[in-house]
């Protein structure tokens, strides 16, 4: 699946393994899976810490180098998401449960990955995805977005 990718692609996930790979060793080890699913304030118990290292770790050598994060994420990118696990994604951004992502929440969500993010930035996007233009972003237009853009 990985040949499918494109360079646009491979150059993401690279940024992507890049920021996971925090020692800079060429490869993410336990403790920085760990550390970056802290950091998205998911807590994981170690049994599935092992499970997911089981499963990206292809070579068995305790750690993910970026061909085997490639091959996995590679599958991501033509997987469409189920509406389950987009009302669970939507659920885990709309912090206070109020039923809308907030200019804020968006901001606090997208700016934990990309750190140039301003709240420019942020009202630019609800601008483009809040349909019934009340400055958020309610269950049915994140769900719609995602769909229209996958695939």
């Amino acid at each position: 699946m990985s040949e499918k990718l494109s360079q646009a692609q491979l150059k993401e996930l690279k940024k992507c393994f890049d920021l996971f790979d925090s020692d800079g060793s060429g490869s993410i080890s336990s403790n920085e899976l760990q550390n970056l699913f802290e950091s998205l304030d998911i807590k994981v118990r170690d049994e599935d810490l092992d499970e997911v290292m089981r499963l990206m770790d292809r070579d068995g050598s305790g750690n993910i180098d970026f061909k085997e994060f490639v091959d996995v994420m590679a599958d991501q990118f033509f997987r469409k998401p189920t509406i389950t696990e987009l009302e669970i994604a939507f659920d885990y951004f709309d912090k206070d449960q109020s039923g809308y992502i907030t200019e804020e929440e968006l901001f606090f969500a997208i700016s934990r990955f990309k750190g140039d993010l301003t709240k420019s930035d942020v009202q630019k996007m609800i601008q483009v995805i809040d349909k019934d233009k009340d400055n958020k972003i309610n269950k049915k237009e994140f769900i719609n977005l995602i769909l229209n853009n996958s695939n």
